[in-house]
């Protein structure tokens, strides 16, 4: 058994905590870590001074405005004018950017937030929001932890760990040459699985919105099509990818700590420009993130000091590089897992 206090607090509402506590409950069998009672303190300090509020203005400017911008504008491009690469491009942008919406709003708490999290994601990505969930929150709870965390898991195709002689593969020798092109994938393995979702579920909302995006699609040139959901999912993988799979792999039965284990398998990044700042779609806090996911992402670089402040206080270490060196991280992990057993 671990202990999920933090886990908990992290992720539900003021509306889910009044619930639980309503609920029959049982004297913990261990008394909390020190590192959980410290967190714990800081995080009702963040509460206090108000992170944790949502200005949609903001909202509707930081992240909703330029990812519609970029579809309308693209789709444009594509359907009037002969500027497909543009129009490729700017789609492209507009789905990477619509995947941090969703992202976003997936933690967010209230009823505004669940609507643009399953309605924009479906529509512009065809991702079914309720699959994304269940996934993606077991990683936000273990991160990097092998058998756990799905996000890790990417072998046969790549690997951040030396396999087993009867699992290994001929290709992952060069893995540091070829990743690129698999990360370009990610979004259409996550249209598949999706699609593998909701042919199971029965959620008919979400089942005609992921129709609705297809349809759209099918308006576009082919090429334009594919070419900005290949575009989408490498702008994004390099982003998530880097953030943990340089840092350290945990085994399953390791020993267990939900603020200690962020500290551990997580780096941030240092954008050195606006436009870096905004591909990366906040992604570059991601020890912030991770510490705080429903917190809004505009607020994350106020809170980065603090959160350094919080690990220097606690004997840990807030882990942050420019992109030059966090690429290479990636580059050297890639490398390093394609040499001969």
């Amino acid at each position: 058994e671990k202990d999920c206090t933090d886990a908990f607090y992290a992720f539900h509402s003021e509306d889910a905590l009044r619930k639980l506590k309503k609920m029959r409950s049982q004297p913990a069998t261990e008394p909390r870590e020190e590192i959980s009672i410290a967190f714990e303190k800081f995080r009702k300090e963040l509460e206090r001074d108000g992170w944790f509020k949502r200005n949609w203005f903001l909202d509707f400017a930081h992240s909703i405005f330029p990812s519609v911008f970029c579809m309308i504008v693209g789709f444009y491009l594509a359907l009037a004018t002969s500027y497909h690469f543009f129009s490729t491009i700017l789609i492209g942008v507009g789905m990477q950017q619509g995947g941090w919406i969703g992202h976003d709003y997936a933690h967010g708490r209230g009823a505004v937030s669940s609507v643009l999290a399953s309605g924009l994601s479906a529509l512009i990505n065809g991702f079914s929001m309720e699959w994304w969930n269940n996934k993606h929150n077991t990683h936000h709870t273990f991160p990097n932890r092998k058998d756990v965390d799905s996000d890790i898991h990417n072998e046969p195709i790549l690997h951040l760990w030396f396999p087993t002689k009867a699992q290994d593969v001929w290709w992952r020798k060069y893995q540091h040459v070829f990743y690129p092109i698999a990360y370009s994938f990610l979004f259409a393995s996550w249209r598949l699985q999706s699609i593998q979702y909701i042919l199971m579920s029965k959620n008919w909302k979400e089942r005609a919105l992921i129709a609705t995006n297809y349809m759209m699609l099918a308006f576009l040139p082919w090429y334009v099509a594919i070419g900005s959901i290949l575009l989408s999912g490498l702008l994004v993988a390099f982003v998530v990818t880097a953030n943990h799979q340089t840092e350290e792999i945990l085994e399953k039965d390791d020993k267990y700590n939900f603020i200690v284990d962020q500290f551990r398998t997580t780096r941030g990044v240092a954008c050195p420009d606006p436009i870096t700042e905004f591909l990366f779609g906040g992604m570059q806090y991601q020890m912030e993130h991770h510490l705080f996911p429903i917190m809004p992402r505009y607020h994350y670089p106020a809170v980065r000091p603090l959160v350094t402040k919080f690990a220097e206080e606690n004997g840990m270490q807030h882990h942050i590089s420019g992109m030059v060196e966090i690429f290479k991280l990636n580059y050297d992990v890639m490398k390093k897992y394609s040499q001969e057993i």
